[in-house]
Protein backbone atom coordinates (compact mmCIF):
# COMPACT_ATOMS: atom_id res chain seq x y z
CA UNK A 1 0.00 0.00 0.00
CA UNK A 2 1.19 2.94 -0.83
CA UNK A 3 1.06 5.91 1.81
CA UNK A 4 -1.16 8.93 0.78
CA UNK A 5 0.58 11.61 -0.56
CA UNK A 6 3.17 9.68 -2.52
CA UNK A 7 2.91 8.76 -6.15
CA UNK A 8 4.94 5.90 -7.72
CA UNK A 9 6.28 5.48 -10.88
CA UNK A 10 7.70 2.28 -12.11
CA UNK A 11 10.48 2.64 -14.24
CA UNK A 12 9.41 -0.05 -16.99
CA UNK A 13 11.92 1.65 -19.29
CA UNK A 14 15.31 0.59 -17.99
CA UNK A 15 18.29 1.75 -19.94
CA UNK A 16 20.62 -1.18 -19.82
CA UNK A 17 20.26 -4.72 -17.95
CA UNK A 18 22.03 -4.56 -14.52
CA UNK A 19 23.12 -7.95 -13.19
CA UNK A 20 24.83 -7.87 -9.57
CA UNK A 21 27.61 -10.12 -9.09
CA UNK A 22 27.19 -13.15 -6.12
CA UNK A 23 29.38 -10.79 -3.75
CA UNK A 24 27.20 -7.90 -4.55
CA UNK A 25 23.68 -9.99 -3.75
CA UNK A 26 25.36 -10.96 -0.50
CA UNK A 27 25.86 -7.62 0.48
CA UNK A 28 22.49 -6.45 -0.15
CA UNK A 29 21.23 -9.53 1.63
CA UNK A 30 19.31 -7.54 4.19
CA UNK A 31 18.53 -5.22 1.16
CA UNK A 32 19.05 -1.32 2.30
CA UNK A 33 16.90 0.72 0.99
CA UNK A 34 18.17 3.79 -0.64
CA UNK A 35 16.28 7.13 -1.80
CA UNK A 36 18.36 8.94 -3.99
CA UNK A 37 16.83 12.72 -5.12
CA UNK A 38 17.05 14.18 -8.57
CA UNK A 39 17.14 17.46 -8.44
CA UNK A 40 21.03 18.67 -7.66
CA UNK A 41 22.10 15.34 -6.67
CA UNK A 42 21.15 13.41 -10.14
CA UNK A 43 20.34 16.36 -12.64
CA UNK A 44 21.91 19.95 -12.24
CA UNK A 45 18.42 21.49 -12.87
CA UNK A 46 19.51 24.74 -10.56
CA UNK A 47 22.00 25.40 -13.84
CA UNK A 48 19.21 26.13 -16.06
CA UNK A 49 17.41 27.72 -13.65
CA UNK A 50 20.14 30.53 -13.22
CA UNK A 51 20.15 30.76 -17.00
CA UNK A 52 16.28 31.01 -17.57
CA UNK A 53 15.82 33.40 -14.19
CA UNK A 54 19.03 35.88 -16.21
CA UNK A 55 16.90 35.34 -19.54
CA UNK A 56 13.99 36.44 -18.12
CA UNK A 57 14.98 38.84 -15.16
CA UNK A 58 18.05 40.27 -16.70
CA UNK A 59 20.05 39.76 -13.49
CA UNK A 60 23.23 37.47 -13.61
CA UNK A 61 23.46 35.43 -10.50
CA UNK A 62 26.24 32.97 -10.45
CA UNK A 63 25.74 29.62 -8.15
CA UNK A 64 28.62 30.36 -6.01
CA UNK A 65 26.25 32.90 -4.13
CA UNK A 66 23.55 30.55 -3.48
CA UNK A 67 24.58 29.60 -0.06
CA UNK A 68 21.29 29.24 1.40
CA UNK A 69 18.28 27.00 0.57
CA UNK A 70 15.37 29.45 0.08
CA UNK A 71 17.99 31.72 -2.20
CA UNK A 72 15.14 32.64 -4.00
CA UNK A 73 13.72 34.78 -0.84
CA UNK A 74 16.60 36.89 -0.62
CA UNK A 75 15.92 38.02 -4.17
CA UNK A 76 12.29 38.98 -3.67
CA UNK A 77 11.19 36.57 -5.99
CA UNK A 78 7.77 35.04 -5.25
CA UNK A 79 7.62 30.95 -4.39
CA UNK A 80 5.15 30.83 -8.08
CA UNK A 81 7.81 32.85 -10.22
CA UNK A 82 10.68 30.40 -7.91
CA UNK A 83 8.87 27.36 -9.03
CA UNK A 84 7.70 28.13 -12.22
CA UNK A 85 11.18 28.69 -13.49
CA UNK A 86 12.17 25.25 -12.12
CA UNK A 87 9.18 23.94 -14.13
CA UNK A 88 10.32 25.65 -17.39
CA UNK A 89 13.90 24.31 -17.15
CA UNK A 90 12.72 20.80 -16.99
CA UNK A 91 10.36 20.92 -19.76
CA UNK A 92 13.61 21.38 -21.22
CA UNK A 93 15.10 18.71 -19.92
CA UNK A 94 17.46 17.99 -23.15
CA UNK A 95 19.57 20.72 -21.83
CA UNK A 96 19.91 19.90 -17.97
CA UNK A 97 22.88 18.52 -17.34
CA UNK A 98 24.53 15.55 -14.57
CA UNK A 99 25.95 16.77 -12.05
CA UNK A 100 28.77 14.60 -12.25
CA UNK A 101 30.43 12.22 -14.77
CA UNK A 102 29.91 8.71 -14.88
CA UNK A 103 26.73 8.62 -13.30
CA UNK A 104 24.86 5.39 -14.77
CA UNK A 105 28.14 3.18 -13.24
CA UNK A 106 28.02 5.22 -10.10
CA UNK A 107 23.94 4.58 -9.53
CA UNK A 108 24.45 0.99 -10.21
CA UNK A 109 26.91 0.54 -7.69
CA UNK A 110 24.59 2.22 -5.34
CA UNK A 111 22.21 -0.35 -6.84
CA UNK A 112 24.64 -3.21 -5.47
CA UNK A 113 24.10 -2.77 -2.40
CA UNK A 114 19.96 -2.88 -2.36
CA UNK A 115 17.16 -1.55 -3.34
CA UNK A 116 17.49 1.80 -4.71
CA UNK A 117 14.44 4.37 -6.10
CA UNK A 118 14.03 8.22 -6.82
CA UNK A 119 12.52 9.63 -4.44
CA UNK A 120 11.95 13.24 -5.11
CA UNK A 121 9.55 16.26 -4.74
CA UNK A 122 9.26 17.16 -8.48
CA UNK A 123 5.84 18.63 -9.42
CA UNK A 124 3.46 16.61 -11.39
CA UNK A 125 3.59 18.71 -14.28
CA UNK A 126 7.41 18.35 -14.62
CA UNK A 127 7.86 14.17 -13.56
CA UNK A 128 7.40 13.50 -16.92
CA UNK A 129 10.12 15.38 -17.95
CA UNK A 130 12.41 13.91 -15.71
CA UNK A 131 11.71 10.27 -16.16
CA UNK A 132 12.77 10.87 -19.49
CA UNK A 133 16.04 12.63 -18.29
CA UNK A 134 16.68 9.75 -16.71
CA UNK A 135 15.68 7.56 -19.14
CA UNK A 136 17.77 9.79 -21.80
CA UNK A 137 20.93 9.47 -19.19
CA UNK A 138 20.88 5.91 -18.94
CA UNK A 139 20.38 6.07 -15.47
CA UNK A 140 19.02 2.57 -13.70
CA UNK A 141 16.71 2.55 -10.30
CA UNK A 142 13.48 0.88 -9.06
CA UNK A 143 10.75 3.29 -9.12
CA UNK A 144 10.29 7.06 -8.61
CA UNK A 145 8.86 7.63 -5.69
CA UNK A 146 7.03 11.34 -6.05
CA UNK A 147 6.27 13.33 -2.53
CA UNK A 148 4.72 16.77 -2.10
CA UNK A 149 7.20 19.93 -2.97
CA UNK A 150 7.75 20.72 0.36
CA UNK A 151 6.53 17.54 1.77
CA UNK A 152 9.33 15.83 4.51
CA UNK A 153 10.52 12.45 3.05
CA UNK A 154 12.60 11.07 6.50
CA UNK A 155 9.32 8.87 7.02
CA UNK A 156 9.00 6.85 4.07
CA UNK A 157 10.08 3.01 4.45
CA UNK A 158 13.98 3.88 3.52
CA UNK A 159 17.10 3.38 5.16
CA UNK A 160 19.60 6.01 3.47
CA UNK A 161 18.55 9.24 1.68
CA UNK A 162 20.79 10.70 -0.47
CA UNK A 163 20.36 14.48 -0.73
CA UNK A 164 21.17 18.20 -1.22
CA UNK A 165 18.21 19.27 1.26
CA UNK A 166 19.86 20.24 4.63
CA UNK A 167 15.94 19.49 5.44
CA UNK A 168 15.68 16.20 4.54
CA UNK A 169 19.03 14.77 5.18
CA UNK A 170 19.18 16.05 8.43
CA UNK A 171 15.51 14.82 9.24
CA UNK A 172 17.00 11.65 8.09
CA UNK A 173 19.64 11.69 10.79
CA UNK A 174 16.94 12.49 13.59
CA UNK A 175 15.25 9.38 12.73
CA UNK A 176 18.09 7.63 13.17
CA UNK A 177 17.92 7.08 9.71
CA UNK A 178 21.36 7.74 7.19
CA UNK A 179 21.42 11.16 5.67
CA UNK A 180 24.23 11.45 3.23
CA UNK A 181 24.28 15.28 2.38
CA UNK A 182 25.16 16.03 -1.18
CA UNK A 183 27.38 18.82 -1.37
CA UNK A 184 26.49 22.73 -2.91
CA UNK A 185 26.48 25.93 -1.94
CA UNK A 186 23.21 25.78 -0.22
CA UNK A 187 23.92 23.00 2.31
CA UNK A 188 27.73 24.45 2.77
CA UNK A 189 26.89 25.51 6.07
CA UNK A 190 25.36 22.55 7.75
CA UNK A 191 27.91 20.98 9.75
CA UNK A 192 28.27 17.48 10.04
CA UNK A 193 26.71 15.06 13.20
CA UNK A 194 25.53 11.12 13.69
CA UNK A 195 24.27 9.86 10.73
CA UNK A 196 24.70 12.96 9.33
CA UNK A 197 27.37 13.16 6.36
CA UNK A 198 28.71 15.41 3.92
CA UNK A 199 28.95 13.27 0.72
CA UNK A 200 31.53 15.02 -2.31
CA UNK A 201 30.09 12.82 -5.03
CA UNK A 202 27.93 9.68 -5.18
CA UNK A 203 31.34 7.30 -4.74
CA UNK A 204 31.45 8.83 -1.15
CA UNK A 205 28.17 7.39 -0.53
CA UNK A 206 28.99 4.13 -1.93
CA UNK A 207 32.08 3.93 0.02
CA UNK A 208 30.44 5.03 3.19
CA UNK A 209 27.42 2.39 2.97
CA UNK A 210 29.73 -0.17 2.21
CA UNK A 211 31.84 0.43 4.94
CA UNK A 212 28.66 0.36 7.17
CA UNK A 213 27.88 -2.78 5.62
CA UNK A 214 30.79 -3.98 6.40
CA UNK A 215 30.98 -3.16 10.20
CA UNK A 216 27.25 -4.69 10.52
CA UNK A 217 29.26 -7.90 9.09
CA UNK A 218 27.26 -8.13 6.11
CA UNK A 219 30.25 -8.21 3.98
CA UNK A 220 33.30 -10.44 3.98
Amino acid sequence: MELRGVKTIRNSDQATKYSPTKKQRQLAKDTLRIALDLDGVLADATGSWLRLFKQRFRVPLRRSQINEWDFWKRLGLKQKDFEDIFAEAWQRWQSIRETEGNLPEKVDRLRSLGELDIVTGRSRDTIKYAAKWLSNKRINFGKIVLVGTYAPKAHLDYDVFIDDSPRHANEAAECGKIGLLYNQPWNKNVGEKDNLIRIQNLQDASTILENKLAESGLKG
